[in-house]
């Protein structure tokens, strides 16, 4: 092989390492916070619902329903369970963060899948958003509020006019981890809630419903 050769595929593949390692917010230009929109969009807020729920963790799949119920001291619980009422989680949140397994099964009694668990529901409830200190940022036609979380960081995404909310994430600060995409009426009840991981194998899917 001579040695231009060597040289072009070289430098080919150094593009190739460099561009995988590029942060997912390498575009994002710092801004003032716009106080006004956070008010107006900040995802802070759950109401009791019901959803029909699907989720894939570590190549299992299980379906059933999903009870988000808003406690009157403002804590939460997240009880999971399949049509029979066997429950697959049964989790509380309070306000200061702290976090309770109430009840799982067998098959997801794993520290990293109830940690992961953790962190989804929390963001899916708005919790780091509870009083948060906001670095707000662009990124082509979205504002990005961002909450600091140790060594994460927790953002909602609203349309550059402020209009909509878009969607959470959580990330560190330079790979995307999560993203929960809304459908359909939003916060403090959003119809639809998809939540994707890009570093752990799980996906939920809630569908919203009307439990009589």
């Amino acid at each position: 092989m001579n040695k231009s050769l060597m040289r072009y595929l070289l430098f080919s593949v150094s593009c190739i390492f460099c561009w995988s390692c590029a942060s997912d917010y390498r575009y994002m230009e710092a801004v003032e916070t716009n106080t006004d929109c956070i008010s107006k969009l900040v995802p802070n807020q759950f109401n009791t619902s019901w959803y029909h729920a699907s989720v894939d963790v570590v190549g299992k799949h299980i379906s059933g329903l999903l009870l988000i119920k808003n406690m009157p001291d403002s804590s939460y619980r997240v009880v999971f369970t399949n049509e029979a009422g066997v429950t697959f989680f049964d989790f509380g949140f309070t306000r200061e963060r702290s976090f309770k397994v109430y009840n799982i099964i067998k098959q997801l009694d794993k520290k990293p899948v109830i940690q992961t668990l953790q962190k989804d529901f929390e963001l899916i409830l708005g919790l780091p958003f509870r009083g948060a200190t906001y670095q707000t940022y662009t990124m082509k036609e979205e504002v990005f509020f961002g909450a600091k979380q140790k060594k994460e960081i927790a953002y909602f995404i609203t349309s550059k006019d402020c209009a909509s909310l878009r969607r959470l994430e959580l990330g560190s600060s330079r790979k995307r981890k999560v993203t929960v995409h809304l459908k359909g009426q939003q916060y403090p009840a959003p119809d639809k809630i998809e939540l994707v991981h890009y570093t752990f194998n799980m996906q939920i899917n809630l569908t919203r419903f009307e439990k009589e």
